[in-house]
């Protein structure tokens, strides 16, 4: 159901996700690449350490394995977190265009992206580039959305009751047979 006017709430929330999950996207295509190489000399060293190739020996492993095995678990995160940041972005936009609608779908989707954004600050803290887009993208942005969506529902919740009094009027005007009042 359309509410009277757009939600502003709804517009900053969708504008700060798209813009926070944007920038995240970019920094770790830009920085995620340098992460896993620098990663991936350290535990190239670690693999040249003899004591901890022993250990892995012990257990059964080849240093090849392990290391591809830490490198692919790298990528898979990095990609990840790309893959949850299209999503923001993709909310966001449907976000734009339903901002005059009181639907779940502000609720919903801000809820998830609250709790995903609160881990996400939680574990990277603000103090780095990513800390500062799950701050935009994960926390403020979704609690805007939360906020435009439960306003939109009271509004719509309001023209409906106005809408039924005014049913409820005319049918009581609109007696048949005409009745005298006087």
């Amino acid at each position: 159901m359309k509410v009277q006017e757009k939600n502003r709430l709804i517009l900053f929330g969708a504008l700060l996700m798209m813009t926070g999950a944007a920038v995240a996207i970019v920094s770790t295509v830009v920085f995620g690449g340098a992460l896993a190489a620098s990663l991936e000399e350290s535990i190239a060293e670690m693999l040249a350490d003899p004591a901890y190739a022993a250990e892995l020996a012990a257990a059964g492993l080849a240093a090849d394995d392990a290391l591809a095995t830490m490198v692919g678990i790298i990528y898979a995160l990095l990609g990840l977190g790309v893959a949850v940041n299209a999503v923001k972005i993709v909310v966001g936009a449907l976000s734009l265009r339903r901002t005059d609608r009181a639907s779940a779908f502000f609720l919903v989707w801000g809820a998830v992206f609250l709790v995903l954004g609160v881990l996400g600050v939680w574990f990277s803290g603000v103090a780095t580039i990513f800390g500062m887009c799950d701050l935009a993208a994960g926390v403020f942005g979704p609690a805007l959305l939360l906020a435009g969506g439960v306003q939109n529902r009271r509004a719509a919740r309001r023209i409906l009751a106005a809408e039924r009094e005014a049913e409820l009027a005319a049918a009581e005007e609109a007696v048949w047979p005409p009745v005298r009042k006087g």
